[in-house]
Formats: structure tokens, C-alpha cells, sequence
């Protein structure tokens, strides 16, 4: 199951600062889990671009079987831990996400698709 998540997959999305652009790598641990790396890089609208400080390494997300990747993760960037709940479902070669990531010091809610190369 793990398998068909397997790939890189890359999206976009403009807000008030510019265009944020945001790429996973997705490689398979076992059967029903993947590991994901993911990073963003902003464009900023005087053309300055600037990618994130610390690549996000999340293991054992798990693979249901209806397509999901469930997260309910813990991750360490930045001597910080965070905590990444939500789902992720792909249909075709797209992944729409909707997560939340939370650390001790602020709550982010995110979506988005993102479309394997």
C-alpha cells in the first residue's frame, strides 16, 4: 500500500507576501508506512527567493486504506518538537492535505495539493 505514495510531489499558492512553493519527497518504510520530507521556498514580489531554514523529516506516517496518509506524528526542527495531525489523500497524482502542526509556541493550519512530478 505504502508503495503507490512513493515519489516527489511539488505545489503553489500566492498570499499576501508572494508565492509559496512547497515540495515532498515521499519515500515507503514498510508495507502501511512512508517517510516524508518537505520544505518551502518563498518568491517574494521583488524577486527575492527564500527556501526554509530546516528541511521537515516525518517518519512512520501511516498509509490507510482508502488511499490516506493519516499523520499523527512527532518531528524536531530547530531544537523545537512539533506535533502534525491530519490527512492527506491522493487521488490519481495528487495529494490534498489538510494538517495541523503545533509546537509549544503557535498552532499552524495548513492545505493544499500538491502534484507528483
Amino acid at each position: 500500500m505504502a508503495g503507490k505514495f512513493v515519489g516527489e510531489y511539488c505545489g503553489s499558492k500566492k498570499d499576501s507576501t508572494g508565492n509559496i512553493t512547497e515540495t515532498w519527497k515521499i519515500t515507503k518504510q514498510d508495507l502501511n508506512h512512508v517517510s516524508i520530507v518537505f520544505f518551502f521556498t518563498n518568491t517574494y514580489p521583488d524577486g527575492s527567493v527564500i527556501r526554509s531554514k530546516y528541511d521537515i523529516y516525518i517518519s512512520n506516517v501511516t498509509v490507510s486504506d482508502d488511499n490516506n496518509l493519516d499523520f499523527n506524528n512527532v518531528f524536531v526542527a530547530d531544537q523545537l518538537e512539533y506535533s502534525i495531525i491530519g490527512k492527506a489523500k491522493l487521488v490519481n497524482n495528487t495529494l490534498d492535505y489538510d494538517i495541523t502542526i503545533k509546537s509549544e509556541y503557535n498552532t499552524s493550519k495548513m492545505n493544499n495539493k500538491v502534484y507528483r512530478r
